[in-house]
C-alpha cells in the first residue's frame, strides 16, 4: 500500500504540465486529475480482489486452475482476432470508451496457478528425474507464450520465460534439464530476432548493444530517460518542478513505462533507494511466506508470483538506465495502468492466501 501511495504522488509529478492555461490554479490545474483518480480506482477494485482472494483456500483455486488455462488460452487467441492496436501491438480488448484491457497481464497468474498446480502434483508423486516429466509443463508455457509472440509483445513474453524457469528452480528439477531448455532457447535467437521481431523491436535491441547509437531517433528516449535520473542528483529536483526534463516531456511514457526516471529525478538517489527497499522489502516477505507454506503448490504458487514480481522491477528499472533493453513492461504498483495493477493486486492476494494458511511455525 505504500508503494501505491508512492505511485499515485508519482503519477501527480509526471502528469503535472510545466504551465497551465489557468495561472489562478496554480499546482492543482498543471497536474492531470483524469489518469490519477483512475489509477485510485484501480488500486481500490485490486485491493477489492485481494482481500476476497482471501475467503477461498488457495488449494481451491488451484483445482480449477486447468479450466482458468483454457480460458485465459482462449482470450489471448481471441485478441489476436478482435483486439485493440497499439504501438503495433494487438494485445488489448476495449472495454468502454478508450478503457481497454490486457488479458497476458491476468494470463500471468493463471500460468503461475496453472504450472504450480500440475508441477507439485508430480512432486508429491514422487519428484521430476528429467527431461521427459516435463515435457507437458513446457507444452503448458508454451502455448501461451506463443500466442503472446503473434500479438507481438515481447516484453511480456519474457515475464512468461522469467515465470516458467523461476518455478522449475523452485521444483529443485535437474541442472541439466533446464540447461537443455535455456540452449534450446539461446539456439532460437537468430531465428526470433531475424524472423519474429518487428523492425521496431529490432531497433531496440540494437540500441541496447550499440552505444554509439544512444542519440539515434530510437534511442534517445533512453538517453534522456539516464540524463533525467543523473540531473536527480542525491536529493532530488523536487516534486512538481516546472524545470524538470520529464516536465518538459524530454522523458517517453513518463507516467507509464518510465515513470521511475520522472520520480527519482524528482526525489534524487535517495529517493529511488527508498522505492528500491520497499519492493525489497516486499520480495523478502514474500519468500519468507514461501519457506512457510504447508504444501509444495503454495510454495511454487508464491514463487512465481515472486520470479514475475523480480522480473517487472529489475527490467523496468533496468531499461531506464540502460542497463536493459526496453521492452515496455510497467513497474508494479507505480506505473499507471489497470491490467497491470489488478494483476499485482491479485498476486499478492494469492501470496497472502498462502501466508494465511501456512503451516504454523510451532511445527516446522
Amino acid at each position: 500500500m505504500v508503494l501505491c501511495v508512492v505511485g499515485i504522488v508519482s503519477i501527480m509529478n509526471a502528469t503535472a504540465a510545466p504551465f497551465s492555461d489557468d495561472e489562478s490554479g496554480g499546482l492543482f490545474a498543471r497536474i492531470d486529475w483524469h489518469t490519477v483518480l483512475l489509477q485510485a480506482v484501480w488500486i481500490v477494485v485490486g485491493v477489492v480482489f485481494l482481500f476476497l482472494l482471501q475467503l477461498v483456500d488457495y488449494s481451491v483455486i488451484g483445482e480449477h486452475a486447468t479450466l482458468l488455462y483454457w480460458i485465459s488460452v482462449g482470450l489471448l487467441a481471441a485478441v489476436l482476432v478482435a483486439g485493440y492496436t497499439s504501438r503495433g501491438t494487438q494485445g488489448w480488448f476495449q472495454i468502454i470508451g478508450d478503457r481497454t484491457i490486457q488479458p497476458s497481464e491476468l494470463g500471468k497468474i493463471i500460468l503461475i496457478i496453472a504450472m504450480s498446480k500440475k508441477i507439485s502434483k508430480k512432486m508429491d508423486a514422487g519428484g521430476i528425474s528429467g527431461f521427459r516429466d516435463i515435457a507437458d509443463v513446457m507444452v503448458l508455457f508454451a502455448i501461451p507464450f506463443a500466442l503472446i509472440m503473434l500479438q507481438p509483445d515481447w516484453g511480456t513474453a519474457f515475464v512468461y520465460i522469467c515465470i516458467f524457469f523461476g518455478i522449475l528452480f523452485a521444483a529443485e528439477i535437474n541442472w541439466k534439464t533446464i540447461l537443455s531448455i535455456v540452449g534450446a532457447g539461446v539456439a532460437m535467437l537468430p531465428v526470433i530476432f531475424f524472423v519474429l521481431m518487428q523492425p521496431w523491436q529490432q531497433e531496440r535491441i540494437l540500441n541496447f548493444f550499440d552505444a554509439t547509437r544512444a542519440t539515434s531517433d530510437s534511442g534517445l528516449n533512453v538517453y534522456n530517460s539516464k540524463i533525467a535520473i543523473g540531473s536527480g542528483g542525491l536529493f532530488g529536483k523536487g516534486l512538481f518542478n516546472q524545470a524538470a526534463l520529464s516536465s518538459l516531456d524530454y522523458v517517453p511514457e513518463k507516467h507509464t513505462d518510465f515513470i521511475f526516471s520522472a520520480t527519482t529525478e524528482a526525489l534524487g538517489f535517495v529517493g529511488g533507494m527508498v522505492i528500491l527497499a520497499l519492493y525489497a522489502l516486499l520480495i523478502f516477505r514474500a519468500l519468507s511466506i514461501a519457506a512457510q507454506s504447508r504444501d509444495k503448490f503454495g510454495y511454487l504458487l508464491v514463487i512465481g508470483v515472486v520470479a514475475m514480481e523480480v522480473f517487472h522491477i529489475f527490467e523496468n528499472i533496468g531499461m531506464t538506465m540502460g542497463i536493459m533493453p526496453v521492452t515496455g513492461i510497467p513497474l508494479p504498483f507505480l506505473s499507471y495502468g489497470g491490467s497491470s495493477m489488478l494483476t499485482n493486486m491479485i498476486a499478492l492476494g494469492l501470496v497472502i492466501n498462502v501466508g494465511m494458511r501456512r503451516q504454523p511455525l510451532s511445527q516446522l
